[in-house]
């Protein structure tokens, strides 16, 4: 579900062109509030800056579930 709300765009740490996702929708699928999201394992995720906040790296964000063992939220209509 989160690759629909992904754009394409380039990430300064994996060094290439990659999924982002906007904060807000990264929030949701972690349950956390967005802005939380700079201090959950900043380190680990992958952040760049956008015209509307921020924006995380899909792959860093997939990786970091996996490490937590934790699956992502789906959006139930």
């Amino acid at each position: 579900m989160a690759r629909q709300h992904a754009a394409r765009g380039w990430c300064e740490r994996c060094g290439g062109e990659v999924e982002l996702l906007p904060s807000a929708e990264a929030g949701r699928l972690l349950e956390v509030h967005p802005e939380q999201l700079t201090g959950l394992k900043q380190s680990k995720l992958h952040l760049g800056k956008a015209k509307e906040g921020f924006v995380i790296c899909l792959k860093s964000l997939l990786r970091f579930l996996q490490s937590a063992n934790v699956q992502p939220r789906s959006r139930q209509k």
